[in-house]
C-alpha cells in the first residue's frame, strides 16, 4: 500500500505501465524484475510515478537487491490520463499492447531525472506521455 505525500490518504494504481521479468522468489525468477506504476490519490488527485527494479545478481550486503525511485506527477496530467485510459482495455496488465501503454512505455524509456516533477501530456494523436511538468 502507498500514501499520498500530500494528504497521507492511501493511493491506488491507475496504470501499470509495464513489467519485466519474474518476481523474486516465484519460479522461473532470473535475477532481475522490475515494474513502473502510476498511482494517484482519491483524495486530492496528485499522483505518484514508481519505478521499482530488484536486481539479485551481488550478495544482498554489497549492494541492495531492491531499488525504488519515484516522482510527482502533477494533478492535471492524472486528470488527462484518466480521460484516456478508458480507451485502454485492462490498465493493471502490465503486458497491454494497446496503444495508450505503448505511448506510456515509450515516454519513460529513459528515466526522468530524480529530482524532476512530471506531468501527462496529450500528443496530437490522443496518446499519453509522460515528461517533465516543466516542459508543458
Amino acid at each position: 500500500m502507498r500514501f499520498c505525500v500530500d494528504c497521507r490518504a492511501d493511493q491506488r494504481t491507475v496504470v501499470r505501465i509495464g513489467s519485466w521479468g519474474v518476481p523474486h522468489g516465484v519460479s522461473g525468477h532470473q535475477v532481475n524484475y522490475r515494474w513502473t506504476s502510476l498511482f494517484v490519490c482519491p483524495q486530492c488527485g496528485a499522483g505518484l510515478l514508481v519505478h521499482f527494479d530488484h536486481d539479485c545478481f551481488h550478495l544482498p550486503w554489497e549492494e541492495p537487491w531492491d531499488m525504488t525511485w519515484s516522482w510527482p506527477v502533477a494533478s492535471a496530467g492524472v486528470q488527462q490520463l484518466n480521460a484516456v485510459l478508458a480507451q485502454c482495455p485492462d490498465p493493471l496488465q502490465p503486458s497491454c499492447e494497446c496503444p495508450v501503454h505503448r505511448s506510456l512505455r515509450d515516454s519513460i524509456e529513459s528515466a526522468p531525472s530524480s529530482d524532476v516533477a512530471l506531468t501527462v501530456a496529450l500528443t496530437e494523436k490522443g496518446l499519453p506521455r509522460i515528461r517533465s511538468a516543466r516542459m508543458s
